[in-house]
């Protein structure tokens, strides 16, 4: 009997790069899992539940590898089916936003949505774009206007290390590769999303040099790797000193001591820079007492204006976008930008910036203090 058009799917699947990346990553990750439990190296409340959540991916199917996108709502809360046909009346929002952004790119940093493995969006100028996209753009060009990039333009960022604390799906190491493909990447996380992170960051980039925590002794990794994947419980057992930490919207999501203990180990091991994309506390955590105040005893941290809203809303308007770029041909100095656009906005809003909150997400960068308490 003749196979159908989707058996013969599952079963080029079957045998494809993608799915035996997966099975080779799943069963490390099964391993740092095992490790975590001997340890009693408990996440926060909020992360033990969610891990609860996509404990299915630990056997996953052919076809749920091909489409490995369609997963990380877990960690983002980005779903495809907003990205739909039905759904295209969002698609102008996207390309308002995106637009305002590219305003603000002196270097030209926007990455897309990758096609492979079930990447999805709304097409703006023949590219997929969704929510985590703009994050990403927008997190690359708050760390670009903090100068915190400068040093990566050269060669590609050959010999340099980026470090992002709780990596997610993989998709701002996707991002921040594709930029700087010399870099080396390293992603410190719970052992279940490095399943995420890993399967995805391998899969799109397939001649990288890739170390997955258990190929060797962490203390003797170096920059020769291109990407790095560890469990939230080596931490203590890094030694390669990384040019730059970034974390997005997880230590938001962590206890005071997490936090304290990425921040603290950042500090001894040298590194100069640190990026927060946080609010100071999510409203259901009670384990946290401040993100900034927190990171502040280790590193000198500013806040980096960029757009008037936060990267999860779609409500930045015309008027406000046409502003944006007024600014961009009426500044000369590119570091004035952002305070001259926050200017023009609040003349033609009739109202000032928005004041701070402990739930207000906040671009924050930080140079390492010489003396962390």
């Amino acid at each position: 009997m003749k196979k159908t058009i989707l058996a013969e799917q599952i079963e080029q699947a079957r045998v494809g790069t993608h799915y035996q990346n997966y099975l080779a990553i799943r069963d490390r990750v099964l391993e740092m899992v095992e490790e975590a439990e001997v340890r009693g190296s408990i996440p926060s409340g909020y992360w033990s539940e969610e891990v609860e959540g996509f404990e299915y991916m630990f056997d996953a199917s052919p076809l749920l590898v091909e489409k490995l996108r369609e997963h990380c709502h877990h960690l983002t809360g980005i779903r495809s089916y907003d990205y739909r046909a039905h759904h295209s009346h969002v698609q102008p929002l996207l390309a308002r936003k995106l637009q305002a952004l590219q305003n603000l790119d002196r270097r030209g940093l926007f990455v897309p949505e990758s096609l492979q493995l079930g990447g999805f969006g709304h097409e703006i100028n023949s590219h997929l774009v969704n929510v985590d996209t703009l994050k990403f753009y927008e997190v690359m060009i708050a760390l670009d206007h903090a100068g915190m990039l400068d040093d990566f333009y050269e060669n590609s960022g050959e010999g340099k290390v980026v470090l992002e604390i709780g990596g997610g799906w993989g998709g701002f190491a996707y991002q921040f590769m594709t930029i700087f493909p010399k870099a080396t990447f390293m992603i410190i996380d719970l052992p279940a999303t490095l399943l995420f992170s890993a399967v995805y960051v391998n899969s799109l980039f397939p001649d990288a040099q890739c170390f997955i925590y258990g190929d060797a002794p962490v203390e003797s990794l170096t920059a020769d790797y291109e990407f790095i994947a560890l469990p939230h419980f080596a931490l203590s057992d890094i030694e390669l000193v990384p040019d730059l930490a970034i974390n997005m919207v997880s230590f938001q999501e962590m206890t005071t001591a997490q936090v304290d203990g990425y921040a603290q180990r950042m500090h001894q091991l040298g590194c100069e820079r640190l990026y927060s994309l946080n609010r100071d506390r999510s409203r259901y955590n009670d384990q946290l007492s401040s993100v900034n105040a927190i990171v502040s005893r280790y590193y000198d941290m500013v806040e980096i204006p960029v757009l008037p809203v936060p990267y999860t809303e779609l409500t930045l308007s015309v008027d406000q976008a046409s502003i944006f770029r007024r600014a961009l041909n009426f500044v000369k100095r590119p570091e004035n930008l952002i305070v001259a656009a926050k200017r023009i906005l609040a003349q033609q809003l009739n109202r000032s910036a928005p004041r701070e909150s402990t739930y207000i997400y906040k671009h924050l960068a930080g140079r390492r203090r010489q003396n962390g308490s």
